[in-house]
């Protein structure tokens, strides 16, 4: 883990360098970003070295040694993709680009493999067509994590707080002027991104998804075995989870049909 360490400040009579080593700090603060580099575990470097190999099979022990230890990250989960993938188990393969890209939206590395992936499987499955404007909202909010637009909206609001102390405090009209503008600016922002904040987290709370495990499933009218037949599914595929009933689960699909699938036979991301 890379620490920042921010030295005490002595306190300076003058409000003027007081005040300008305080937005030191805070800009500091803000803009430093504490990435999480922790020392590769024994078995981060047994499982990157069995993946050199080739032995993708003693990788993946190895990866999900990792992740039963609840050390989840992105990086992990798309090694143990391309491990799935390379001893051509798609529907894991798929499994875990998902959980990927759940943590990291924005990994294009995750999405790539994910479309190779998806082209093999079966089920080639059309989307309802949807408004531009909604899809395109849509696709912005889900850019980023909730926890990303909330870290974003936390650093705005403290720069537009910093620009009002610079407004209440400066004697230069024209440095007033500046931090008044600039501190409406950055608040207007700051409040734009806890609304995605606000709308990445209703959507991740109402959209629940799986893939698929079985080569082949039938999907339900209704949860038990002698409901009418809809269709037919295969492993791979990803669905939206609607409602669970005893051993069943209600599912649906991007072109809207909807349907009752065995919960054994599938895997929440």
């Amino acid at each position: 883990m890379m620490n920042v360490e921010l030295k005490m400040i002595n306190f300076i009579p003058s409000w003027r360098r007081g005040l300008g080593r305080l937005m030191i700090v805070i800009f500091m603060t803000l803009f430093i970003i504490p990435f999480s580099f922790a020392t590769p575990s024994d078995n981060f470097q047994k499982a990157n070295a069995f993946y050199a190999e080739g032995n993708y099979e003693e990788a993946l022990k190895e990866y999900e040694a990792i992740i039963s230890n609840d050390n989840l990250s992105t990086d992990i989960y798309f090694n143990l993709g391309n491990c799935y993938y390379k001893i051509d188990d798609i529907p894991n393969a798929i499994l875990n680009y998902e959980r990927a890209l759940k943590l990291k939206p924005d990994n294009e590395d995750a999405l790539f493999n994910l479309k190779m992936a998806n082209k093999r499987t079966i089920d080639k499955i059309d989307r309802l067509p949807e408004l531009f404007i909604g899809n395109t909202w849509r696709t912005l909010v889900t850019s980023k994590t909730t926890e990303n637009w909330a870290y974003y909206a936390t650093g705005l609001i403290f720069l537009s707080l910093l620009f009002f102390v610079s407004y209440l405090l400066m004697q230069q009209v024209i440095i007033k002027k500046t931090g008044f503008y600039a501190g409406l600016l950055f608040f207007g922002l700051s409040m734009f991104t806890f609304l995605m904040a606000s709308q990445h987290n209703s959507i991740s709370q109402q959209s629940s998804e799986a893939i698929i495990f079985a080569p082949t499933t039938t999907i339900q009218s209704e949860p038990n075995e002698n409901a009418e037949k809809l269709f037919t599914l295969h492993e791979g595929t990803k669905v939206t989870l609607l409602e669970t009933n005893n051993d069943w689960s209600k599912i649906k699909l991007p072109n809207g049909n909807v349907g009752w699938i065995k919960s054994e036979v599938i895997e929440s991301i």
